[in-house]
């Protein structure tokens, strides 16, 4: 998969962009250049964006999303399948952050998130994509973001720091019962249920150990240590045994060999195949047939 963040920072000049905070937070005027129909994409950052024109589809897990102009989109991190439309060019004004920059404007203004909402099995459900409701005030803060983003000055990082928090004011104020606060919350005072979700959530991807202690914001010691401590087993077997356990479940609710190969990060059906009889000692095509409508190639 593609780190879309390493992607956009690699090719600077295809993109306006500027880095603020303590973390390379980052605000890009993104034109989308990618030309595939359909792609693998992953970030360490959460996104805030402003969709300007075009339309992009965005898949992960249970969760479908087909952007429109105007829309404000939270996504958390983690990874997703990127279906393109064409018709015309998807431009996005996107805030690209740590958790740990919402964590440091909680503890400099408490009352902004006073308490973790209630409800953990609703926030462990919330899906990872979600559209907020926008207003005049939220539209202004992004487009008045944008000359920031050609000027890579000291003065344009700092006051692009005060429009990324001005833009999460505006979107907490008035405080609203939504996925947006509920998260925030969450990630601002806790710790483990965060990270549950961000596994749970990416697990049938095709991440390294590496990759996803990097999107929690671990060392690779701390990862595991903590992972094994929350999850009750190794990240490699238990990456292994997600991506097994979702295939079946997509294989049994009809989807092609093909496409279940695709969406969980193998390089073709081929290898999915092998690695799917290695751990069930059926072929994909087997196993559809015995449990559901018949996988088709």
């Amino acid at each position: 998969m593609m780190n879309i963040y390493d992607f956009i920072r690699d090719n600077a000049s295809y993109f306006d962009q500027s880095t603020f905070g303590r973390h390379g937070d980052l605000f890009i005027d993104y034109l989308c250049p990618i030309t595939e129909p359909r792609m693998r994409v992953w970030s360490h950052k959460n996104c805030l964006m402003y969709v300007m024109q075009g339309v992009k589809a965005y898949v992960s897990g249970n969760t479908h999303h087909r952007s429109a102009e105007g829309e404000v989109l939270f996504i958390r991190k983690g990874g997703y399948v990127l279906f393109q439309h064409f018709e015309q060019p998807y431009r996005a004004l996107i805030f690209m952050f740590d958790d740990t920059a919402v964590h440091d404007l909680w503890v400099e203004f408490p009352q902004l998130l006073p308490q973790k909402p209630e409800g953990e099995l609703a926030f462990a459900e919330e899906a990872p994509i979600v559209v907020l409701e926008s207003s005049e005030l939220i539209r202004s803060v992004f487009l008045s973001a944008l000359p920031y983003a050609e000027d890579p000055s000291l003065e344009s990082r700092v006051s692009l720091e005060l429009k990324f928090r001005e833009l999460l004011v505006s979107l907490l104020n008035p405080k609203a019962d939504n996925a947006l606060y509920r998260y925030l919350s969450w990630i601002s005072q806790d710790k483990a249920l965060p990270f549950i979700k961000l596994m749970r959530e990416n697990g049938h991807f095709n991440f390294t150990t590496e990759e996803l202690a990097r999107t929690a914001h671990m060392s690779l010691s701390a990862f595991k240590r903590f992972f094994r401590k929350h999850m009750g087993t190794s990240p490699g077997k238990w990456l292994s045994a997600q991506r097994i356990g979702h295939a079946r479940q997509m294989l049994g609710a009809g989807k092609a060999v093909s496409e279940v190969a695709f969406m969980l990060g193998y390089s073709d059906a081929a290898a999915f195949s092998k690695a799917f009889k290695s751990a069930t000692g059926l072929t994909p095509r087997d196993f559809a047939r015995r449990i559901g409508p018949e996988a088709r190639v």
